[in-house]
């Protein structure tokens, strides 16, 4: 299984359970139980300004990266100020709070697993007495021991692009979260594509996602073909075959998800690989 989507704003709603415990709270549930996912709860949410989400916790890990705008979120304590591009991990189990308190709206990935409970269901959000909201407040900062488990993306830190042999190359990947960063369910990562690259048709034993951030690229699954631009996403489900071609004339920059988190080895099952292993072997 796989989905194509685009993202507008009629998408945007307020989410069910929140309220009472919320303001000017507004989300996208993009991929979840509906669209066929069983691993995967990714949403993009937006707060407007003075907007807010009182102190919860959620009987699954979420994972925030901030798209635009600047937001504050309070974990168990410790506030931290999160503008474009800072991502940070809410653990299973974290009492957290968020509000914004700029002048404009903002929005932000919120990557949640195991997959969220559907409305209705056995209750995975809950709403304990509020968190203070302590007057320091924290950036991402890998030097400082208090900012675990929070991070800043910049394309500086993309390493030189790579060839892995006939059927891979042109890519770049920033890990941004994963078990060394806390995660326990899945992994989060930024791929740049350049130089004509591609990835072709692959499967795996866990879910992706992918939301562009900048430029385009072409994205095949089970036979069919969607072009991936900004404002758009994409998923391909447990052994769904995929690709991905950078054929548009520009590179192409996304936001990935893996989740549940890979095996140690054989994570990527990639059909032509195997098909010249049968050619050689005489299968």
């Amino acid at each position: 299984m796989h989905l194509f989507r685009q993202i507008d704003d009629s998408l945007f709603q307020a989410p069910p359970g929140y309220g009472g415990h919320s303001e000017g709270f507004r989300r996208a549930d993009l991929i979840g139980r509906e669209q066929g996912s069983v691993h995967i709860g990714f949403s993009i949410s937006e707060l407007a300004p003075g907007g807010g989400i009182d102190t919860c916790v959620h009987a699954y890990e979420k994972g925030i990266f901030i798209t635009e705008g600047e937001v504050e979120l309070n974990r168990e304590g410790k506030r931290f100020r999160l503008k474009k591009h800072d991502y940070a991990l809410v653990p299973m189990g974290t009492a957290h709070a968020i509000r914004n308190a700029g002048s404009q709206p903002t929005r932000w990935v919120e990557k949640s697993a195991p997959q969220p409970k559907p409305p209705g269901e056995w209750e995975d959000t809950f709403f304990p007495p509020g968190l203070d909201w302590p007057v320091e407040t924290l950036a991402p900062d890998p030097k400082n021991p208090a900012c675990r488990m929070t991070g800043h993306f910049d394309k500086s830190q993309l390493p030189p692009h790579q060839r892995v042999d006939e059927y891979m190359w042109g890519w770049s990947k920033k890990m941004l979260m994963d078990r060394a960063f806390g995660n326990q369910h899945f992994n989060m990562f930024i791929i740049e594509f350049a130089e004509d690259g591609q990835t072709n048709e692959h499967e795996h034993p866990f879910e992706e996602a992918y939301l562009v951030i900048e430029g385009e690229v072409t994205f095949t699954a089970e036979g069919e073909e969607y072009v991936l631009t900004p404002g758009t996403i994409a998923w391909s489900g447990v052994g769904s075959p995929h690709g991905i071609y950078l054929n548009r004339g520009v590179s192409c920059l996304w936001l990935e998800i893996m989740t549940p988190q890979p095996p140690a080895q054989n994570w990527n099952r990639r059909l032509s690989t195997w098909d010249d292993i049968r050619a050689r072997l005489g299968g």
